[in-house]
């Protein structure tokens, strides 16, 4: 069973709404503690191409400073994200272009693997159990991931990898992630992948839970 969270057509992630760098962060941390097990996030900053602006030279000499560059991203250590916080938080407002898009950007990133609403991890949570089947948008049967992206706009991506759910396991395991999300999960982006006859493949068939 998958949810593919929102695909790149759509944005890509879940819009937070209106709230702090703080909270989004906060939020978004929360639901990592309290449903799944976090086996490699990394945060970073990143100043995306962003047409018709460009990140000030005072912002961006202040990030490279804190946080020395390594490619086109600034990575953040672990022990320091609520230091890059607190930076992000102080730079705002953020300048936008016409399309309301901001020159920088704190992402975090990472694989997660899920728990049961009892607390247990879900199993058999390893891509090598669907011989690493990847659907054509990207999501790897047996892994999920998680990112935030914290700009003038605060988003949330989702996707989930949940092996072997059966409906009735949806129907307490969907309330439970709601429970814990600082958005509204979509029922139009469920879909069970089944094996095909031959072996070699898994076929899609949607689900609206």
């Amino acid at each position: 069973m998958v949810y593919d969270g929102l695909p790149i057509s759509s944005g890509g992630a879940h819009g937070l709404g209106r709230t702090s760098v703080h909270d989004a962060f906060s939020s978004w941390r929360g639901f990592l503690e309290s449903c799944t097990v976090t086996d490699d996030v990394s945060y970073y900053f990143h100043l995306p191409h962003t047409p018709e602006l460009e990140p000030a030279r005072k912002t961006v000499r202040e990030i490279r400073k804190a946080f020395p560059a390594k490619g086109h991203r600034f990575p953040v250590p672990q022990d320091r994200i609520h230091e890059a916080l607190d930076l992000l938080a102080s730079l705002e407002p953020l300048p936008t272009n016409p399309w309301g898009m901001a020159p920088v950007w704190l992402s975090a990133d990472g694989a997660v693997r899920l728990k049961t609403p009892a607390g247990d991890i879900w199993p058999h949570q390893r891509p090598t159990a669907f011989g690493a089947f990847e659907t054509p948008t990207g999501v790897s049967l047996g892994i999920s991931r998680t990112s935030l992206h914290i700009e003038a706009k605060r988003s949330m991506g989702l996707r989930l990898s949940v092996p072997e759910a059966t409906d009735d396991d949806l129907a307490t395991l969907i309330p439970w992630l709601q429970d814990h999300l600082p958005f509204r999960l979509s029922p139009n982006h469920w879909t069970r992948w089944t094996l095909t006859k031959n072996g070699r493949t898994y076929r899609p068939h949607r689900l609206t839970p």
